[in-house]
């Protein structure tokens, strides 16, 4: 928070102002996998991918919709390496053991967080066919009302700081001159919360203010499902004498 005197415009004060307001995500993201384990990589590599194909089929008789599940379907292969130590009367040697390979397909699909029994029956599904299912993340597609709340709470902030200062000061505020936004709303989620499924999640977004890594004071985490829209403006007032 900064004021300055300026000869011919009088004095200003600029302040910081941050809102914040809790809102419901309207699209939840759950990822569906397939791991295999075995020597050969081609054979684990198969059967993977017709695990997981026969996994998504299991999904769309259970009322997931085709268009809802992700075109980005994702592989990832790694290896594993053992060892055994092998003892003498005078030596050890360490001896390499067969490595295991794992191979993982996956594949993301949305939900509306309002279809519960829907993402049960899916969990279900997935489970049935020997995949694991869990809740990624949530998100916010329709941000516009939330960011509007968070700007004005944030401008709301300005002013009551703009005032106490000023009285501090022994000045009177006068009229709003200028607002920054020095960068749009931003979404965010706590990977602490509890999920609602019972699954933990991980952070949609990572927010970090040029001046402050975290300027919102965390009072208690959102619930899951629940997203946080936060904003800061910096507001420029006339004071007077």
């Amino acid at each position: 928070m900064t004021s300055s005197g300026l000869a011919q415009e009088g004095t200003t004060l600029t302040v910081a102002g941050e809102g914040a307001v809790t809102v419901p995500a309207d699209v939840v993201i759950v990822s569906v996998s397939i791991t295999v384990e075995d020597e050969n990589v081609t054979l684990a590599s198969l059967l993977a991918c017709e695990g997981l194909n026969r996994t998504i089929e299991a999904l769309i008789e259970a009322g997931v919709n085709r268009d809802d599940v992700s075109a980005g379907r994702g592989r990832s292969v790694s290896k594993i390496q053992s060892t055994s130590r092998i003892c003498d009367n005078s030596s050890c040697v360490a001896v390499a053991d067969e490595a295991v390979t794992l191979v993982k397909e996956e594949v993301t699909i949305r939900f509306d967080p309002r279809n519960e029994d829907l993402i049960n029956r899916s969990f279900e599904a997935a489970t049935s066919q020997g995949a694991e299912a869990a809740i990624s993340w949530y998100a916010l597609e329709e941000k516009e009302e939330a960011f509007t709340e968070a700007r004005k709470k944030a401008v709301e902030d300005a002013e009551e700081e703009a005032r106490a200062l000023a009285a501090a000061a022994g000045l009177r505020l006068g009229e709003r001159l200028e607002i920054y936004e020095p960068s749009p709303p931003t979404v965010v989620q706590d990977s602490g919360a509890v999920d609602l499924f019972d699954i933990a999640m991980m952070d949609l977004f990572d927010l970090s203010w040029p001046w402050s890594l975290d300027p919102f004071e965390k009072e208690s985490p959102p619930q899951a499902g629940m997203l946080e829209v936060r904003s800061m403006v910096m507001v420029t007032y006339r004071v007077y004498p």
